[in-house]
C-alpha cells in the first residue's frame, strides 16, 4: 500500500498488468493454440478498450481528467487496491502458463470478463463519489443525473418532435438507462434495477416483465409525445402484469425512477427516490406579497411503494383513449 496512490495511478497499474498479460500471449508459441487462447487474448483486449473508454467518458463528468486521476478518496483507493490484487493474481497465472506451456485453463476467460465488470463498476463508483462530494444542489446519484439531464434537455426544448425524432429520443432514453445499470430478476417475483454508480437497487414488486413504453403511449392516438414529462403532463405510468397472477397493474415507468434515484445510505442497498414534479414546483417563485412560509414539498421517498403512492395521489392525469390502440409488445426487459 502506497500513500502516493491515487485513482489514476491505480488504474494505470491495473492497465499495465493487463498489457503484460497480452504481451505474454504475443510471445507464446501459437502453433498449438486452440479457441481458448484466442478468446483469452480477445478478452484482455476488450477489457483494456472498455477501461480506456470508461476513463475518457467519466473524466468530463467530474471536472476533468486531472481531477479524476488525482482523486484520493479512501473508499475508491481501497476498492481499486483490492481489485489490483485480483488482477495481479490473474496475470500470475498467465506468467506460470507462459513458462510451462500447454493449453490455458478455460476458466481464465470467464475470470477476465468478471474482472472487467468489476473494473467497469469501480471506475463508475469512483466518479460517483467525486460527483457527490462536489455537487451540493443535487442529491441524485451520478447515474441518475445522467438520465435526468437528458430528460430535462428534452423538456426544455419546446419544439414538438416529429415521429422520427420521437423514436430517436425513446431509444436513447432506454439505452441510457441500460448504460447506467442493469435489470435483473430479484427473488421469485420482483425485478430490480441495479445502478453501477451507487450500487443502489430500485425494486418493482411482483412484476412479470419490465414495460418498455409508458401507458400513455399505448393509449394515445398519436405516438408523438414529449418524452420527459412536465409537472402539468406527468406521464410516469407504465402498464405491466403481475407474475403471481398475470393481472394488469400500473407501475412507475423505469426511466422515471432511474432518473430520480438517490444513492443508498451507508451500508444500505435500497435507493431512495425523488419526486421530479414536486422538485420543479418547489423552485417556482412565491407570490411577491405572500407572507406564508415558502412551499417546500416532500421530495424524497424511501422505496418504490411510497414513491408510487405519492405519484398516484398527486401527479396522475387521465390518459386519452383510442379506438385503435397501438399494437406493440410493450412488456420486455430493458
Amino acid at each position: 500500500m502506497s500513500h502516493s496512490d491515487s485513482v489514476g495511478k491505480l488504474l494505470a497499474e491495473i492497465a499495465t498488468l493487463v498489457a503484460d498479460g497480452l504481451r505474454l500471449f504475443s510471445l507464446a508459441d501459437k502453433r498449438q493454440w486452440g479457441p481458448d487462447e484466442h478468446e483469452q487474448v480477445q478478452a484482455f483486449t476488450q477489457l483494456l478498450d472498455e477501461a480506456k473508454k470508461d476513463f475518457q467518458e467519466l473524466s468530463p463528468l467530474v471536472n476533468g481528467q486531472i481531477y479524476y486521476e488525482n482523486d484520493r478518496k479512501h473508499e475508491s483507493l481501497e476498492e481499486l487496491r483490492a481489485l489490483k490484487a485480483k488482477f495481479n493474481a490473474h496475470i500470475e497465472n498467465i506468467r506460470d502458463w507462459s513458462r510451462s506451456g500447454g493449453p490455458i485453463n478455460p476458466i481464465w476467460v470467464r475470470e477476465t470478463h468478471d474482472l472487467q465488470r468489476q473494473l467497469h463498476r469501480a471506475q463508475r463508483r469512483a466518479a460517483h463519489r467525486i460527483f457527490t462530494s462536489e455537487t451540493e444542489n443535487s442529491t441524485r446519484c451520478l447515474g441518475a443525473f445522467l438520465v435526468y439531464r437528458k430528460q430535462r434537455e428534452w423538456t426544455r426544448n419546446r419544439a414538438v418532435p416529429d415521429e422520427l425524432e420521437y423514436q430517436r429520443r425513446y431509444r436513447e432514453e432506454l439505452l441510457l438507462c441500460n448504460t447506467v445499470g442493469s435489470f435483473q430478476r430479484f427473488g421469485e417475483r420482483d425485478i430490480a434495477f441495479m445502478c453501477d454508480f451507487c450500487d443502489g437497487h430500485i425494486v418493482w414488486e411482483d412484476l412479470e416483465n419490465m414495460p418498455s413504453i409508458r401507458s400513455f403511449q399505448e393509449a394515445a392516438a398519436s405516438p408523438i409525445l414529449t418524452l420527459s414529462p412536465t409537472t402539468d403532463n406527468p406521464h410516469w405510468q407504465a402498464t405491466g402484469f403481475t407474475l403471481s397472477g398475470h393481472q394488469e397493474k400500473q407501475i412507475v415507468f423505469a426511466p422515471v425512477a432511474i432518473a430520480n434515484h438517490v444513492a443508498p445510505l451507508h451500508r444500505d442497498w435500497l435507493a431512495g427516490l425523488l419526486c421530479p414534479y414536486c422538485e420543479n414546483e418547489s423552485t417556482v417563485p412565491q407570490e411577491e406579497y405572500d407572507d406564508e412560509d415558502p412551499y417546500r414539498p416532500e421530495l424524497s421517498y424511501e422505496d418504490m411503494a411510497a414513491f408510487h403512492e405519492h405519484l398516484s395521489w398527486q401527479h396522475t392525469i387521465t390518459a386519452p383513449t383510442s379506438s385503435q390502440p397501438a399494437q406493440t409488445n410493450s412488456c420486455q426487459m430493458m
